[in-house]
């Protein structure tokens, strides 16, 4: 018995009958690169038409005309610019969704449309010249982007002080990272397409689409993504015969699992397993594996401000593997990776996957993070979040992290906190590091819990080394009166005279005084690690005792009392690893509380000793008077201690 046509065969009719022969080899998948039409033939009033999909998977065609060619608005770059029509685009203009959508003349492939005019009243759009994106296929297979390493050497000292500070920002931004939801968008926006040649005035045709976040988290995407579709899966049917033909709609997918989040576009082209889409760079990355799937419009919005479709999209089926500046470029079958991620929002945990793109893992971990919040119904309102992440990292072990946040933008501050540490790990320039899964667990409540230190009195402050130093703490819970909390500290035995003071506070304020004395800048990944597991939470109230240093951090590590002819030599050498150090850290004593603390305050001590040290930090032991040997004694028998 004859079968039936599949539903893949009976779309490839409908597009053959309502194409010319050209456009037809164009749009069904063959070995044999379509016929294109060179921008050197490109003329003014030159009609042709594209295809694009508004409902379904099915491409449909719609009217083109070519108004011009602007030429050169870059290095080797040229668009055309042409008036688009039909399916209703002379009322909505270009559709959010259509990058890459194919333009033909005369059945031969043109371009794709890449971009639009801000608040223009036609469908005016720029194409980019065939050419240009089928140059793409020059590249070798892209793999997941290598962030670069830590030179081994600097010739300069002030070559070193700039990488030095930069590693240091980076550690402090993880004890104290902002706040604020316009800090959070502007990190989102990081994953908008790159503005075009032509400067501000031109839009992507890009568009991105998200399913099960929480109205607060969609705000914020919709905000720093310049729009947010509603997504959902395709129907099995659709997801068990999909392709990817020129005009067809495609998704690189971001995050997978109960919360989803995609880039979609269009194929402009397709030889054989090698696709080519939307005219123009998602993140201009160069080489990547971002998961490319199949898409399927529900419908077209009009706006005035930004018409957009809404898109279901299905599982990957290949790899979008280069992201240049006039597109992307896929290949059917090529395999990319994806981070587990799990969050645990109270009782409910939710299952993600993350496209292992070091460039926007950050930010997608921060995404799915505060989504999950939202999701659980926690987005609104203050909150304390005691949150507890594992880092699970190739060939380097585990990370375990804890923090707390407090407050009405607690849910922000803790994706702020995780897209801090997401981008150090993967974006550190001494190692590439391979993030295998990540574990988080947010443990809510309502209301905001934490106490401000106000602050601290010590029962003495005229102190011997080895004594017991009560200090009592003035707190002001929130909305509730003051109180007390009494501590001890015991005073190292080997501290010299002078002054020595106490930093007492919250983990991540006495944290990033810590990283501030001790210059921290490691120098291999294994000393990251080491300084990040010692990092703390607010719910650690951290007593750090430190006096003034007389040493150097050399090779990412703290030397404090250095004898002045180390010094001298380390100096006279001009080491770009050696820096003075000003302050040592002496001691760190660790009390967690059941509520965050916020704030620091000093506590100054004077030690006095009964004896003094040498220069590595020992008693002296007092020398004996010189004797004079009685008649007849040898003089040889005086021991070697007992000379003057």
């Amino acid at each position: 018995m004859r079968r039936p046509p599949s539903r893949t065969a009976l779309a490839v009719l409908i597009l053959a009958l309502s194409m010319s022969s050209g456009a037809f080899a164009a749009a069904v998948a063959s070995d044999t690169a379509a016929p294109i039409l060179p921008l050197s033939e490109i003329r003014i009033g030159q009609h042709g038409y594209g295809l694009s999909v508004w409902q379904g998977s099915t491409p449909e065609r719609f009217e083109a005309e070519v108004l011009g060619v602007m030429r050169n608005t870059s290095p080797e770059t040229s668009y055309i610019v042409a008036r688009l029509s039909g399916k209703d685009l002379e009322k909505s203009g270009v559709i959010a969704g259509m990058s890459g959508s194919p333009v033909y003349i005369d059945g031969k492939l043109v371009g794709a449309v890449a971009f639009s005019f801000l608040f223009a009243q036609d469908a005016i759009a720029g194409i980019t010249p065939i050419e240009a994106m089928r140059s793409l296929g020059r590249f070798p297979t892209g793999e997941r982007t290598i962030p670069p390493s830590m030179p081994a050497a600097k010739s300069t000292d002030g070559a070193a002080t700039t990488l030095a500070a930069q590693l240091r920002e980076q550690l402090l931004t993880i004890t104290n990272p902002a706040t604020s939801a316009s800090r959070l968008q502007e990190q989102l926006a990081l994953l908008r397409a790159p503005a075009s040649p032509l400067a501000s005035g031109t839009a992507s045709g890009l568009l991105f689409a998200g399913a099960g976040f929480g109205e607060s988290s969609q705000s914020i995407l919709r905000q720093a993504l310049g729009g947010l579709a509603a997504a959902g899966e395709p129907s099995p049917t659709k997801e068990a015969n999909a392709d990817l033909v020129p005009g067809g709609a495609v998704a690189g997918i971001l995050v997978d699992g109960d919360l989803r989040l995609a880039v979609t576009g269009t194929v402009t082209d397709r030889i054989g397993d090698q696709i080519l889409a939307f005219g123009h760079p998602f993140l201009g990355s160069g080489p990547m594996r971002l998961p490319m799937a199949p898409a399927e419009v529900v419908t077209i919005v009009s706006s005035r401000i930004n018409s957009f479709k809404i898109a279901n999209f299905g599982s990957p089926i290949g790899a979008f593997d280069q992201d240049r500046s006039v597109g992307v470029r896929g290949r059917i079958g090529l395999a990319a990776p994806m981070v587990p991620l799990s969050i645990k929002v109270k009782e409910r945990t939710f299952h993600m996957r993350l496209a292992d793109v070091p460039a926007l893992l950050p930010q997608m971990l921060a995404v799915s993070t505060l989504g999950s919040i939202d999701a659980s119904g926690h987005a609104n309102g203050p909150l304390n979040l005691n949150l507890e992440a594992r880092f699970k990292l190739r060939h380097y072990g585990e990370l375990r992290l804890a923090q707390t946040f407090d407050g009405d933008g607690a849910g922000v501050e803790s994706a702020l906190y995780l897209l801090a540490v997401g981008a150090f790990l993967t974006q550190n320039r001494l190692a590439d590091v391979e993030i295998e899964n990540v574990e988080v667990t947010l443990q809510v409540r309502d209301g905001i819990h934490s106490a401000m230190l106000l602050a601290a009195h010590a029962d003495h402050a005229v102190v011997r080394p080895g004594d017991r130093v009560g200090i009592d703490l003035d707190l002001q819970a929130y909305r509730d009166g003051p109180f007390r909390h009494a501590l001890a500290v015991t005073v190292p035995s080997d501290l010299p005279n002078g002054r020595y003071s106490l930093l007492i506070g919250d983990g991540a304020s006495v944290d990033a005084a810590r990283l501030a004395f001790e210059n921290a800048s490691p120098e291999t990944f294994e000393q990251v690690l080491a300084l990040l597991a010692t990092l703390h939470s607010r719910r650690d109230l951290v007593v750090l005792g430190f006096s003034a240093a007389k040493g150097l951090e050399v090779a990412g590590q703290a030397m404090p009392r250095l004898p002045g002819s180390m010094r001298a030599v380390w100096g006279a050498a001009g080491s770009w690893s050696a820096s003075p150090l000003r302050f040592a850290v002496a001691q760190q004593e660790v009390e967690t509380l059941d509520v965050p603390v916020l704030g620091a305050v000093r506590v100054d001590l004077d030690v006095r000793r009964r004896e003094p040290l040498d220069a590595a930090g020992r008693p002296v032991q007092a020398r004996p008077a010189a004797t004079t040997p009685k008649p007849g004694a040898n003089p040889r028998s005086v021991s070697q201690g007992d000379r003057p």
